[in-house]
Parts: C-alpha cells; structure tokens; sequence
C-alpha cells in the first residue's frame, strides 16, 4: 500500500471519528437527557441566582456579585455538576454500545481508575517539586516530556471508568498513542469555542432587559450542558475506537 493511500485511510479514519464526536456531543440531549441535567440544572440554578442578585444589572453589579457566598455556593455544585458529566457522559455512550447501566457503579474497574488517576496525576506534576528542591523552575522540556509521559495513564483512568479489566496494562500505556492524539484533537473542536460563546452571553447579558437576560442564561445553562457531553463523548470515541483496534 503505498503512503497516499495509508495517508487516506487515516485521514477517513479521523473525519468519521470527529463526525461520530460531533454527532453524540448533541444527540445525547435526546437520548440521555438526565445525563446532561446534571450539569444542565446545577448552570441554571447558579443563574437564577446570579439574576436575583442583580448580577446583569451593570458592570459593577457584576463585580459585587461575582463574589457572593450564594453564587459561590451554587459555582461549586456547578462546576461537580461539570465533571460528573464529562465521566457519566463518557460511560453513557460506552455502556451504549457494550451493555450495562451508565449510572451503576459497581461494574467499574475501580483498581484501575484510582491507579490511573494517581499516575496521571503523580507524573504530570512531578516537576512542581523541581522549584522547591532547587529554587529555580522546571524547563519547559522537562514539564512537556512529563506531561506526555502521565497521558497513557489517561487510558488506565478511562479502562477503569468503562469497566474494562480485560485490556492488557500493557497495551493500555503502549499502543494508546494514536488514539491519545485523536482526543487530543477532539476535545478542543467545539470546547473551546462553546467555552468562547459561554463568556460572551455573560456579557451580553449585562444591562440586557430582564427577558433577553433570562433567555441568554436558559441559552447559556444548554450551552455548558453541550461543552460536558462534547468532552464525555470525546472520551468514549478515542477510548472505544483504541479498544475495538487491539481487538482480537
């Protein structure tokens, strides 16, 4: 096979992978709505809220609310809200395709998610200790290589998440790499610009009427559910299309 053809079966291969990511980013508001209401109640909440204090009353009214104990309260729950939806999105989307419940606990691989975690965790920080011990910063290099290093134990984290006890450890820090980019490639496509959109509505919100205010926030509260599927189902496709890969 020559490399132009190769070079076409990968670029197929990562157009479909970026399709399916787009496609179950949205449609799991339909067929897993009570997986996005956990992010989606929580951002709502926070803005009602955010609205009876007066935070979109004027550029300072939002400055002295930013700051309110009660706001803060419901950031908290929010920002759960945020990361319980990234892993049971994920699990959805897994327990979809390969059986079981999303929300029953007891099938995770809880060894690996924990040892994943604190792998993951433990070597992409490891050059925080390099400024206490020494006095001077890590160089780039060092934290870059550090961090490439913790990303197959991403992998280890998400065999635990999906319940997978059978994939090799081996192959999980080994043969994830091309997969590890493909995620690293997804999660930016429509985070970081909904990221942008989540921002702005904030502003156009300030000394916006109250309706237009409370459509933006409804509007915004959606928005923040799309960012948390969009990372759960990245997950789920670089981490399926890498387990289906090594498949006997």
């Amino acid at each position: 096979m020559s490399a132009a053809a190769r070079a076409m079966i990968v670029l197929r291969s990562i157009l479909s992978a970026i399709g399916d990511y787009l496609t179950r980013s949205v449609s799991l508001f339909w067929i897993g709505p009570a997986v996005v209401a956990l992010v989606v109640v929580p951002e709502f909440v926070q803005h009602v809220a955010e609205i009876q204090l007066g935070m979109f009353d004027s550029v300072a009214a939002a400055k002295l609310a930013g700051n309110d104990p009660l706001r803060m309260g419901f950031g908290y729950v929010k920002i759960a809200g945020l990361v319980l939806t990234f892993i049971a999105s994920a699990r959805f989307w897994w327990c979809r395709a390969h059986g079981g419940r999303w929300y029953d606990i007891r099938r995770l691989a809880w060894v690996r998610l924990i040892v994943g975690f604190l792998l993951f965790m433990a070597i992409g920080s490891v050059t925080e200790l390099i400024e206490p011990l020494t006095g001077h910063k890590a160089p780039l290099a060092l934290i870059v290589i550090a961090s490439l290093l913790s990303l197959p134990y991403l992998f280890v984290m998400l065999a635990g998440l999906f319940g997978d006890r059978a994939t090799p450890m081996k192959a999980l820090i080994a043969k994830s790499w091309p997969w590890l980019l493909l995620l690293a490639l997804m999660l930016p496509l429509l985070f970081a610009p909904l990221s942008w959109l989540h921002g702005m509505n904030h502003r156009w919100a300030l000394g916006a009427p109250g309706a237009l205010v409370w459509a933006l926030m409804v509007f915004d509260s959606l928005v923040v559910g799309l960012m948390a599927s969009s990372v759960g189902a990245a997950m789920f496709i670089a981490y399926d299309r890498f387990h289906r890969s090594i498949a006997p």
